[in-house]
């Protein structure tokens, strides 16, 4: 479906709003793990609330469009390393606020229909989209909708967590460790829409079950390859730029998989994996991919090492068919130094 780009009303609301937003600076008493949620009242489905820059690097407003993008960020916070390209793989709306150079010709052009006239660093509001594996986008009508809801959100409940009236700070707690959350729902009374509080415990929602795409015939050939004693690194990853195929379509990270021998430390293989519709396409064909690696060598390993649990989750049926240990390692030097290669190369160095 075609998206349909903001109204200027719409725009001219969200950007009154953003100038609320950056006049009160809630980042100065806020953390970015003191989450609250709301309850969307288009589809009722949960959203949730960060507010970002309290080290004065980056000032913006996120929304967690789903209950599994707030888990992944709060994963991220207490293990960077586990996740580590886990921002990538989040689907999330942000208000922040930039330098002027930083904004698109889009944006200024709305801000110039607008009257509007920002100065100084980091004060020009920038709204986008963030989609697992693509590019961030300029947002669409129902993408500022939620956004605007959002901030409506911190604007009410901000200043208390500045009071601590509530005591808000304890609640917040609660959130990082029980899972319990400040959420907000619109109710509707003689026309009017007011907003309930409530805490709410939010289940951790199940980790979705990866379908990998079926080669049987490449899959029965790998088991009759000759074994041998080689380790090698798996490792998955997005590139460091982004692709865009056609003028105007949204951006995306392609997800480059290196096959490295783990001894010597050479390239076995690599291939170049699209998250095109979603990110899912990516998870999908990635052991697709690695039978192609091994195919290219005919070669069955003893075993492969791979960096985080959820890595090895692609790779367990196929590597459970060809005999081949499946181990997971934190950490994968030679891999890492043919993506530090790989990353000199897509720098011109």
């Amino acid at each position: 479906m075609r998206a349909i780009a903001p109204a200027l009303d719409q725009w001219r609301r969200a950007y009154e709003l953003a100038a609320e937003i950056r006049d009160l600076a809630p980042w100065t008493w806020m953390r970015d793990t003191d989450h609250l949620g709301f309850e969307d009242p288009e589809d009722g489905s949960p959203r949730f609330i960060s507010v970002m820059g309290r080290e004065g690097e980056h000032y913006a407003v996120a929304v967690y469009r789903r209950v599994e993008d707030l888990f992944r960020i709060m994963d991220l916070v207490r293990d960077p390393g586990e996740v580590s390209d886990g921002i990538l793989e989040t689907s999330q709306l942000q208000l922040s606020f930039e330098d002027r150079d930083f904004l698109d010709a889009a944006d200024r052009q709305v801000i110039k229909r607008l009257g509007l006239t920002f100065r100084g660093r980091q004060s020009w509001p920038c709204f986008r989209s963030y989609l697992p594996g693509q590019f961030p986008w300029f947002v669409d009508r129902d993408e500022l909708r939620q956004l605007t809801l959002a901030l409506e959100q911190v604007l009410a409940v901000a200043p208390r967590f500045r009071d601590d009236e509530d005591g808000l700070e304890c609640l917040n707690r609660m959130g990082m460790d029980e899972h319990v959350f400040l959420m907000r729902t619109p109710v509707s009374t003689a026309g009017t829409v007011e907003w309930q509080e409530s805490m709410v415990r939010i289940e951790r929602p199940a980790s979705p079950e990866i379908v990998p795409e079926g080669n049987e015939f490449l899959l029965q050939r790998a088991v009759r390859f000759p074994a041998v004693e080689n380790t090698l690194e798996v490792d998955l990853r997005p590139a460091p730029s982004p692709v865009q195929e056609r003028k105007g379509q949204r951006p995306y990270f392609p997800w480059i998989m290196l096959v490295v021998e783990s001894g010597q430390g050479f390239i076995v293989g690599h291939e170049m994996l699209v998250p095109v519709p979603t990110l899912d396409a990516v998870y999908s064909r990635a052991a697709g991919a690695l039978l192609d690696v091994l195919a290219s060598q005919q070669i069955r390993p003893a075993e492969i090492l791979v960096r985080s649990e959820r890595v090895a989750a692609l790779f367990r049926a196929v590597c459970g068919k060809l005999d081949t240990r499946l181990t997971v390692r934190p950490s994968l030097p030679r891999a890492e130094d043919a993506f530090t290669s790989l990353l000199r190369f897509f720098d011109g160095g």
